[in-house]
């Protein structure tokens, strides 16, 4: 699988200082990163349609497969469905489909009626953003503050307060893993 190549300048570069701090500098960081993520779950879970609610796709499978992962060592998240055991139809509940028509193996056609659109990923998201975005640029600015402060830092305190003022919302965006708007 490639690697997905950051589109926020400072994004990687970010990435890769915190992946070099110790564990016990960037602990708090992935804390944060945790509870953002779980946030997201938590409201999408409660936004989204439960068995037996009328929607065409709500037999509980989205239910059961949704998950958070976490990567780059806890430092980033991902909240969704993936791999070989996902639940295929997210976007499908999500977005919503179209009334078309199937073309069926045997030459007959069958009609999918359609189905509505019930957004619960992306309104989590947009409920969590603003204070998720806070929380991990706080947890980041006191990382490097941290390391600069340790016995074997190689950056002065001054440096460390100028790199932490500059850290934009769309590179810790990037950091976690959401979608930029």
């Amino acid at each position: 699988m490639a690697r997905r190549r950051s589109r926020v300048k400072g994004a990687p570069q970010l990435m890769k200082t915190l992946r070099t701090l110790p564990d016990l500098v960037t602990e708090e960081v992935k804390e944060a990163v945790s509870d953002a993520a779980f946030a997201v779950f938590a409201d999408a879970v409660r936004l989204m349609p439960k068995p037996g609610s009328g929607h065409p796709y709500s037999d509980g499978t989205l239910l059961r497969r949704f998950a958070v992962k976490f990567t780059q060592g806890g430092l980033a998240a991902r909240v969704g469905s993936w791999g070989r055991g996902r639940a295929a139809h997210i976007s499908l509940v999500e977005f919503g489909v179209h009334p078309h028509d199937i073309p069926m193996p045997d030459g007959s056609v069958r009609h999918h009626p359609g189905a509505p659109a019930q957004p619960f990923l992306m309104p989590a998201y947009r409920l969590n953003r603003n204070k998720a975005i806070a929380g991990i640029r706080a947890a980041v600015i006191r990382a490097i503050r941290r390391a600069a402060a340790g016995e074997s830092a190689t950056w002065s305190p001054e440096l460390a307060d100028a790199a932490a003022e500059q850290i934009t919302d769309d590179q810790i965006i990037e950091l976690i893993g959401y979608p930029s708007k």
